[in-house]
């Protein structure tokens, strides 16, 4: 299930590959689908989501319209929702916790950069992942357009990609830009989901 549109061939194919499981039923939702802009769009810098539409360009999308939304869905078997914003949710896989239980089991590191899409997501990044380090800066790069990267990410000892539209491309890039780990949302979930269906 997408916050954007239906097919997210930029993401799909490269989670069932980490998976390890390239042939797996799968149907998708795409929430802001048949939906005009103005129901979905953000009212805040507060309430910015980011997605992809189904012709590549970048949907900006309210998260209390999917908080709403997702309240009156129905899903049935397995239903993962392909966005790393905070929800609550009993009948979903939410990216958001499977990637807090992930850190939670860390060492409190000391030096750490969550990336974002947009800048105005920076503030809501800084306050859920600050128990990851002592400090933690945010820096926003959109994994849907061309971004050029100009922050010093040397000293890190880790890198976050927090948005699952972020591929294990965009970790290589900035694997080069750091002595510290990187890690995606992306391999996160992927990985947990092979856990889950292995």
């Amino acid at each position: 299930m997408t916050i954007g549109e239906t097919p997210r061939d930029d993401v799909i194919p490269e989670l069932l590959s980490i998976v390890g499981n390239t042939n797996l039923a799968y149907n998708e939702i795409g929430l802001i689908e048949n939906v005009e802009e103005e129901v979905y769009k953000p009212r805040d810098e507060n309430d910015v989501l980011v997605s992809r539409k189904r012709d590549g360009s970048i949907a900006r999308i309210s998260h209390r319209w999917i908080v709403q939304k997702l309240s009156q869905l129905e899903c049935e078997g397995l239903c993962v929702l392909l966005c790393t914003g905070e929800f609550d949710s009993d009948r979903l896989i939410l990216p958001y916790k499977v990637v807090d239980s992930f850190f939670s089991a860390m060492p409190k590191l000391n030096h750490a950069t969550v990336i974002v899409p947009e800048k105005e997501q920076c503030s809501n990044a800084l306050k859920r992942w600050a128990k990851i380090a002592k400090r933690v800066n945010c820096i926003s790069f959109s994994p849907y357009r061309e971004s050029t990267l100009s922050v010093d990410l040397s000293q890190e000892q880790l890198v976050y990609l927090d948005c699952i539209g972020f591929t294990l491309k965009h970790e290589e890039l900035f694997k080069h830009q750091t002595k510290g780990f990187v890690v995606s949302a992306r391999r996160i979930l992927a990985n947990y989901l092979r856990n889950l269906l292995t």
